[in-house]
């Protein structure tokens, strides 16, 4: 999901849906973030 929403973003397909990119914002940050952080507290 990652790599197609900078594309989308980069490139400009069929524009920018700004509700789409405040969701991202809001909703997969966040996931991503606390995935992140349990991958790093793994790896100490």
């Amino acid at each position: 999901m990652i790599i197609a929403t900078r594309n989308r973003l980069i490139h400009g397909y069929l524009g920018i849906d700004n509700d789409t990119i405040w969701s991202i914002i809001q909703d997969e940050i966040p996931k991503l973030l606390r995935q992140l952080t349990a991958m790093l507290e793994s790896i100490r």
